[in-house]
């Protein structure tokens, strides 16, 4: 029978430069389940992004409540490009219901560059329930808060939001009427058309991937037409 290593130890192997040998540590660690939930929590404080981002992975799979609100705390993370991040919000996408109130909460009261994470994750595990709450942000201070509230309800509630988003369509912010076109299209409305020409001729952008970013939607609403499947 194979030897059962302390949490402490393979923690400390998410430190190594093998890939392989950090992959094969969180997956042990994951086995451990419950007993290295802790010692994961306290690995989301290390010096080094790599091993939180792997204490952020193993958490997500054992799915242990407990671990909830420090995951919550990594979307703030910003070294490394936002790795840890972005890895703590596929997390808690993966936890799913539990993980609602305190994305909320985060979403509602967390640092500036938090609070659209929060959203992001909040739409993607979706919900009728998130309604009230996201049509709320829908008028908050925040430009990136008014265009994931609006992206987060497209993705929970799909057609059934077209007529609660549509109208961020003249907000002040140009992002947000190009963040609202895109939610648009993704419920396959094509009213964010004139939005993503402006996307498309924005003088700020030229040479940038907003015109890209912008052509790809407009023959995605090209297609919606063509096919009969366009919601105004």
């Amino acid at each position: 029978m194979t030897e059962q290593v302390r949490p402490e130890v393979l923690i400390s192997r998410l430190t190594a430069e093998n890939e392989i040998w950090r992959v094969e540590a969180e997956t042990r660690l994951v086995v451990l389940g419950q007993l290295a939930v802790d010692p994961l929590i306290g690995a989301l404080q290390h010096a080094h992004a790599s091993v939180r981002v792997h204490a952020v992975h193993a958490l997500g799979q054992i799915k242990d409540r407990r671990a909830i609100p420090a995951v919550v705390s990594a979307l703030a993370d910003t070294e490394n490009n936002g790795a840890v991040a972005i890895a703590a919000e596929k997390a808690l996408i993966n936890w799913g219901e539990d993980a609602k109130p305190a994305l909320m909460d985060a979403a509602s009261h967390g640092a500036e560059h938090v609070r659209p994470r929060a959203l992001r994750a909040l739409g993607r595990i979706g919900g009728d329930d998130l309604r009230p709450f996201l049509e709320r942000l829908l008028q908050d201070r925040i430009a990136p808060v008014r265009t994931q509230a609006a992206a987060a309800l497209g993705a929970a509630l799909q057609e059934r939001s077209i007529e609660l988003i549509a109208p961020l369509l003249r907000d002040p912010d140009k992002w947000v009427r190009y963040g609202v076109a895109e939610a648009l299209v993704r419920c396959g409305s094509v009213r964010g058309e004139s939005a993503l020409r402006e996307a498309n001729e924005d003088p700020e952008e030229q040479g940038g991937y907003l015109r890209h970013w912008a052509e790809e939607l407009l023959d995605e609403i090209e297609e919606l037409k063509r096919t009969g499947r366009a919601l105004a």
